[in-house]
């Protein structure tokens, strides 16, 4: 007999987690409850303190004002404190050759992307055009595009994507520029077809290096920079009180709704019969039953080989699980109290950069971020630090206390298992004072003497979520193509699994990866279709 029961059960209460319940809730009109084994909801919506009073946001450096988008239309997010700060000047670089920089700024600042054209123009007059064309590109073409791409489930494996209807049109309108190779090119092959500088393509390689993990030579790479660019870097900001404000307000929302979470309750497995999902089995023995539905939020080498269990897979994909990539994600993300701003050496030539939302200190050489994951897949730390950094409480006096500040930096380590427990520890040591000793000198008041505390989150630390496996990996899934395109695989592409009424979702589905909404709201369209639930985005004539 059930401990209890519901009409729909959620494993995991992570952001998309909250997002598809919240769906099943208020629109589906289910009975829900959410099971988490952590000791609070929201995943990858979440906060912690560097020190009291200081809020580091631990798994989203960089937020643009898109990731929310169904979420405010279909959730009173506002009404509930809900509020989106962006910066100035969304992201930049500096060259540690001459201190030279380059600011991309936002597109509020910077409608007709005419600003950060002159910024290029320092370095190349052709390269400013090149930014004016594809800024132009974006707004008119790519932009809606994107948006129908994240927020709506992929096609059937095999048709082309959106993404790629639109590629083979712009190579037909924009030949000069855009042809069929960079379908097939690294990162580095396409920003070196559109700029001449290496400095430009070096700063834009690092940007790109945080959303992806990947090598710039990583072939078949060079199409994702291609539609990602424009708004990837043109949007940076943070959401007042930090991530975890989103996690209150959607918890909230739930509740409200009828719906119930229990933390430190950790699910073992899902019942199965008869090749259907009837419920859950959590670890301390008590069994859950579900009369519709349940939907995973755990990464899909735990949904298969834990919550499913091996003997109910195909063959094929219990390999294809097996084998995903994950080790290219893993990074250090430090939080730090400090007294006040970096103040860049840069700013003397170029003051925005004192603004900007998310800065990256690298080489004008753009093979230096080839140099390091080959380092990495070695086994071996990077002995070249590429520090990219962000300094929310500039924009946000919440998330430190008055007069003080919060910044955060990553750069990408070695996976959690190929270091022991104590090795990270020594590691941690030795890379806070390799990074303060690089930061300042970009940045001469960022001494000791500036650091208040510091909060150091490594691959390790990751861990401590069985999501992140054994690797640690922060988004859950390396974004090579082949993992972007058929996130997790082309069997769980859709969200639906070979149990009947289980669901899955999370980072390791489209479009994973990051504290956005698209995999919860994206597994909901896919539920709502199978049951004819209410379908909001219909209601109010939205394309996505």
């Amino acid at each position: 007999m059930a401990d209890a029961q519901y009409d729909a059960l959620i494993i995991g209460g992570g952001c998309s987690g909250l997002i598809v319940a919240n769906y099943l809730a208020l629109y589906g009109g289910m009975r829900t409850a959410i099971f988490e084994a952590r000791h609070e909801l929201g995943g990858a919506w979440a906060n912690e303190e560097v020190t009291p009073g200081f809020t580091a946001c631990t798994h989203a450096a960089a937020l643009s004002d898109y990731y929310t988008l169904p979420l405010e239309r279909d959730f009173p997010l506002k009404e509930k404190g809900f509020e989106y700060l962006s910066y100035p000047a969304a992201k930049g670089a500096i060259f540690k050759e001459d201190h030279s920089s380059f600011c991309i700024y936002s597109a509020k600042t910077d409608p007709s992307g005419e600003a950060t054209a002159r910024q290029f123009g320092k370095f190349s007059a052709r390269d400013a055009d090149t930014w004016l064309w594809l800024w132009e590109l974006f707004q008119e073409k790519v932009r809606p595009v994107i948006f129908q791409h994240l927020f709506n489930p992929l096609p059937p494996t095999g048709e082309p994507t959106r993404l790629n209807k639109l590629f083979q049109e712009l190579c037909r309108e924009e030949s000069s520029r855009i042809d069929a190779s960079m379908a097939v090119k690294s990162e580095l092959a396409t920003l070196r077809d559109l700029f001449e500088s290496e400095a430009i393509i070096a700063g834009l390689a690092r940007l790109n290096h945080s959303a992806t993990g990947l090598s710039p030579d990583a072939e078949g790479s060079g199409l994702m920079v291609l539609f990602r660019m424009p708004h990837m870097h043109t949007e940076t900001g943070t959401w007042r009180g930090g991530t975890h404000s989103l996690a209150h307000i959607m918890s909230r929302i739930f509740v409200e709704a009828g719906g119930e979470f229990f933390t430190r309750a950790e699910v073992d497995k899902v019942i199965i019969e008869n090749g259907q999902a009837q419920g859950i089995r959590l670890s301390d023995g008590s069994e859950i039953k579900a009369s519709q539905l349940v939907v995973s939020t755990l990464d899909p080498v735990n949904l298969c080989f834990k919550l499913i269990g091996k003997e109910h897979l195909p063959e094929r994909l219990a390999r294809r699980v097996a084998h995903l990539e994950r080790w290219r994600g893993t990074l250090s993300w430090y939080g730090w109290a400090v007294h006040e701003l970096p103040d860049y050496r840069a700013a003397e030539n170029e003051p925005d950069i004192n603004k900007t939302g998310r800065i990256v200190m690298v080489s004008k050489d753009p093979e230096l971020m080839v140099r390091n994951q080959a380092w990495r897949r070695l086994g071996k730390m990077p002995p070249e630090l590429s520090l990219s950094t962000w300094a929310h409480s500039s924009i946000d006096n919440s998330q430190a206390p008055e007069g003080k500040h919060v910044l955060g930096c990553e750069e990408f380590v070695l996976p959690a298992n190929r270091l022991s427990e104590q090795e990270w520890k020594e590691f941690k040591k030795k890379h806070a004072q390799d990074i303060i000793k690089e930061w300042q000198g970009f940045a001469p008041n960022m001494s000791w003497d500036n650091v208040i505390s510091y909060l150091p989150l490594t691959p390790l630390d990751c861990t401590h979520a069985s999501n992140y496996g054994p690797e640690g990996c922060n988004i859950i899934l390396d974004c090579t193509p082949n993992q972007v395109r058929y996130r997790p695989t082309p069997e769980l592409v859709h969200h639906r699994t070979p149990i009947k009424a289980l669901y899955a979702t999370g980072g390791g589905w489209h479009y994973g990866g990051g504290a956005w909404a698209c995999s919860g709201y994206n597994c909901y369209k896919i539920i709502s279709q199978d049951m004819s639930l209410t379908k909001p985005w219909q209601e109010k004539g939205w394309e996505f």
